[in-house]
């Protein structure tokens, strides 16, 4: 009886010393930006993008944000010149990602009208007195002019749709977790008209 006494007490106080480990959770994550630099001051049409776009996929509307892409355009005026049209076209809007086939389509809208890859869309044109969101440049102090001269204003970027494969449309929400990258490049064309 001693001996059972003993091994109790000797157990019971074995586990007023036993605890629980605990470890700290931690975790980093690293962002990486492709980089380059370049000046360009005298083209007769120079287009740069003010904010890279960075889409986050936000879980409760089952949907990635919009962005909001601004851009400098600065243009040489040519002088004596009666009109001056600027018209923009979506070259390339496709994400993808190594891990799988999936893809992400990234739609851009000027003043509410999506930029199509077959059809310009107008954003200055002085004879029809189009010019919204550019004004500076419809100037004719601007455009017909002898200096450079410059306007800013954005496009409003958004990830339409997605396909799982490539070519099979597929939910937002159906993808699976991950990253996805490339370009969204918009060509912008300037036409002087000259007597």
């Amino acid at each position: 009886m001693k001996n059972l006494f003993t091994a109790l007490t000797i157990a019971s106080a074995s586990s007023l010393f036993a605890t629980a480990s605990f470890a700290d959770v931690s975790a980093s994550a690293t962002a990486k930006w492709d980089a380059t630099a370049k000046k360009d001051t005298t083209s007769a049409l120079v287009v740069t993008p003010l904010k890279s776009l960075n889409f986050q996929y936000a879980e409760g509307l089952e949907q990635f944000n919009t962005q909001t892409g601004a851009f400098d355009v600065t243009i040489q005026g040519q002088s004596g010149a009666t009109d001056f049209d600027l018209t923009s076209k979506l070259i390339t809007n496709t994400l993808t990602r190594g891990s799988d086939d999936s893809t992400l389509n990234v739609g851009v809208t000027w003043n509410g009208q999506a930029l199509s890859k077959t059809t310009e869309t107008t954003l200055i044109d002085t004879a029809k007195n189009i010019n919204a969101g550019l004004e500076a440049l419809s100037q004719s102090t601007a455009y017909a002019g002898t200096g450079r001269h410059s306007a800013q204003s954005s496009f409003e970027f958004k990830v339409d749709s997605a396909t799982s494969d490539g070519t099979t449309v597929a939910q937002f929400k159906d993808l699976t977790d991950g990253m996805w990258d490339g370009e969204v490049a918009v060509q912008f064309n300037a036409t002087w008209t000259t007597p």
